[in-house]
């Protein structure tokens, strides 16, 4: 039997798959710590910044261990497991003196000290050499390490030293699946961009470039939502703020209803929205970062530009504007469909986990 964990809820539909084409595989859900550990954790980051406190307990020792607790208490209510599979590389999936099944990860990507484009979220604060030296740990013992795209498969290789033989590249897939509509959005001359952590996502650069096509296509419109985190986008002249978290609901009909999505951010390994917006057959304008040019091959899943660009990203929507709009979505499906998503990802895991 081989036992599936995570960290959070993003792994859900990718065991999915795994368990259904598997009779071995036995999903055990997330991994949480308990409210008691996370506040000694951010307690023990010795910050006065009530910010850092929060950022900073999820990456310490403490969380660590009780996360590996967890984790051996769930593999206990499932007798005969032989390996682990688990998505996320914080905590052992098992304690490490604990040899009595191997182990597998799923990962974005490691933490990198030396790479400075890394967001804040990404840096482990006042952990950071007890992270980094936790996470090569966890990473050498791993049987093998799954990584999203190929950006982070380089990334593990490059800074941990890992054998490239056992860090295997299986792409990714959506948070939710939704069938494609036969008809055409209805409004043809509008954008949407859409994410939480607005500086991230380069919002701003999106709203430049909104002003920018608006000011050529008067018709033109680019809706920006999300939770903004800190950052404010000044509305009107073809920008249009929704500054708050939205449904699943709402993120499928804003997709629908756009001519393309926009994904502008200066870090985003292996964002959920591009996916989901192939799969309904609206394109994407992404920058060239990370893991995004790997899924956003241009034409047919629609264009990439390089970040920060307001003027390079006007004149791609502006071209998307120009183009069939038809036969643009007829392109970014076929591409969700060649991708093959988290159904993919798992025959590509399942091969590997064959050969154990």
């Amino acid at each position: 039997m081989i036992a599936c964990t995570a960290k959070n809820d993003r792994a859900g539909l990718l065991f999915d798959e795994l368990r259904n084409m598997r009779p071995d595989i036995v999903d055990l859900g997330s991994i949480r710590s308990s409210r008691a550990v996370r506040l000694f954790g951010a307690i023990s980051s010795i910050s006065f910044k009530t910010s850092n406190l929060r950022h900073d307990f999820q990456f310490s020792p403490m969380v660590a261990r009780d996360l590996e607790r967890t984790s051996v208490r769930r593999l206990k209510s499932a007798p005969g497991v032989r390996h682990i599979l688990q998505w996320g590389a914080t905590s052992f999936p098992q304690p490490p003196t604990q040899t009595a099944c191997g182990y597998s990860l799923v990962t974005d990507g490691p933490y990198d000290p030396e790479d400075a484009s890394y967001p804040s979220e990404w840096i482990p604060g006042r952990w950071k050499t007890e992270f980094f030296s936790r996470q090569r740990k966890i990473y050498t013992k791993a049987r093998f390490v799954f990584a999203l795209s190929e950006w982070g498969r380089q990334k593990l290789i490059k800074v941990h030293g890992l054998d490239p033989g056992k860090v295997i590249r299986i792409g990714w897939g959506p948070m939710f699946y939704a069938k494609r509509k036969a008809e055409i959005g209805r409004n043809e001359s509008q954008f949407a961009s859409i994410g939480n952590g607005w500086q991230r996502k380069g919002m701003d650069v999106v709203a430049d470039a909104a002003r920018l096509l608006h000011r050529r296509c008067p018709d033109s419109s680019v809706v920006i939502a999300g939770k903004p985190f800190g950052m404010e986008v000044e509305t009107g002249n073809g920008v249009v703020s929704i500054p708050r978290g939205l449904s699943r609901t709402e993120v499928m009909e804003l997709i629908e209803n756009s001519r393309a999505i926009i994904v502008a951010s200066r870090f985003d390994p292996s964002p959920h929205i591009i996916l989901e917006a192939l799969q309904l057959g609206t394109p994407i304008v992404a920058t060239n970062l990370c893991g995004m040019p790997e899924v956003v091959r241009s034409p047919n899943g629609g264009r990439v530009v390089q970040p920060d660009d307001p003027e390079a990203l006007a004149s791609a929507l502006e071209e998307m504007l120009a183009g069939d709009e038809r036969e643009q979505r007829c392109l970014a499906h076929e591409e969700y469909r060649q991708l093959g998503g988290w159904r993919g990802a798992a025959e590509i895991i399942s091969s590997a986990l064959d050969t154990l």
